[in-house]
């Protein structure tokens, strides 16, 4: 049997080591990118930590998989009655096609957004925020106005939990005068993590003003120039706004509505059967599935976990098992050492919720790589790179 993987993120990297670990047959996981992208601690590697726990080469993961064939590719097209997916390198055969290429970022058509907002959603935006922050510090000696995050989800609250205590650092770091940081978070939404509970709101806010974060709830912003940026009717001036907000199904999807029927609202997923199946033979995971809780690692690995055993169970001709969506944790660091961390009702913030993180972070390593590994790309939040 031969198992093509389209997708390097939780979902296609879990389900290849899984169906490996199952001897299952050949595996090729295609991905555009030769690593893994942990998007979940970005934040942290866009304010001053280390690319080692945000990066993770493929080859590193599957150094002992040798049934499993990486490789760089992007896929263009899907052939369903041939089994065969197109690729811009070449054509590959597979028995079972499981897909996982994640989401893609949208404007929602705000005026100017696309130009002038800065990202954090892969390592080259990552690469531009920072420099650019640099480049003011060094070029102006002095920092800008006004920083601006717009989106108050899980990114947006981190990002700006963290961003001051880097800013300030900078300042230190090459002896530039400060004379305080103005942080906003915007949010469109009546309250900041929409589809979190009342009391992560409450907390969390709480936490990102006492740092000095100026929170706006049911606040729209209108438009963005290299200078301003428009928030219910108001300019105000900034030269950094960061777009953390609007994500929409990876657009491959749209090109083969004769293979995948999409959810019509919100980023619009694929739905999927109670096996996680698009189409015959194709499966769909991660954030692009139309399933609870799509969005966040824990439901990525499990749905991995889970096809692994449903590909097994369809090899040896067992009966298949439902997928079930049970309700993963949240957790949400908001500066240095504290952390909301909430699990059906039952919560922990402050330093206690931090150390809670702190061992999901690690369990997630320890899911995709060797122990050594894991504990490396986990330690590596402690480390700081020079700027």
């Amino acid at each position: 049997m031969h198992t093509v993987i389209v997708g390097g993120g939780f979902a296609g990297v879990k389900a290849a080591l899984e169906i490996s670990k199952k001897q299952l047959g050949k595996i090729t996981l295609i991905s555009d990118q030769p690593y893994f992208l942990h998007h979940a601690t970005l934040y942290a590697t866009a304010t001053g930590r280390s690319t080692g726990e945000s990066v993770v080469p493929l080859s590193d993961i599957f150094a002992n998989h040798h049934d499993v064939d990486v490789v760089l590719d992007t896929m263009e097209s899907i052939d369903a009655k041939q089994h065969i997916v197109v690729g811009k390198e070449k054509t590959y055969h597979y028995d079972n096609l499981v897909v996982a290429i994640g989401v893609v970022t949208t404007y929602f058509g705000i005026k100017g957004m696309d130009k002038h907002s800065f990202g954090i959603k892969t390592l080259d935006e990552v690469s531009e925020f920072k420099n650019h922050i640099k480049s003011e510090i060094l070029s102006d000696k002095k920092l800008d106005t006004n920083y601006v995050i717009i989106g108050a989800g899980p990114t947006g609250v981190e990002l700006a939990g963290a961003l001051q205590a880097y800013l300030l650092e900078l300042c230190d770091t090459h002896m530039v005068k400060h004379a305080g940081v103005n942080i906003t978070l915007v949010e469109a939404a009546p309250k900041i993590l929409p589809h979190s509970s009342n009391t992560a709101n409450k907390k969390i806010q709480k936490r990102l003003e006492k740092l000095g974060v100026t929170v706006l709830v049911n606040h729209k912003v209108e438009a963005l120039s290299d200078r301003t940026i428009m928030i219910d009717g108001k300019r105000i001036p900034t030269h950094t706004a960061v777009w953390t907000s609007g994500v929409a199904n990876h657009p491959f999807f749209a090109t083969q509505p004769e293979i995948f029927t999409l959810l019509d609202k919100g980023p619009r997923p694929v739905i999927v059967d109670d096996h996680m199946q698009a189409y015959e033979d194709i499966y769909v995971l991660g954030d692009n599935a139309a399933v609870p809780n799509a969005g966040v690692a824990w439901t990525a690995l499990r749905s991995a976990i889970f096809i692994a055993d449903h590909l097994a169970r369809k090899m040896t001709q067992r009966p298949f098992k439902k997928y079930h969506y049970p309700k993963p944790t949240e957790s949400f660091p908001i500066g240095d050492g504290w952390a909301y961390t909430e699990w059906r009702g039952i919560y922990a913030a402050g330093k206690t919720g931090y150390l809670l993180r702190r061992f999901m972070e690690k369990k997630n390593y320890l899911a995709l790589l060797p122990r050594t590994q894991a504990v490396g790309a986990w330690k590596s939040h402690t480390i700081r790179e020079s700027d």
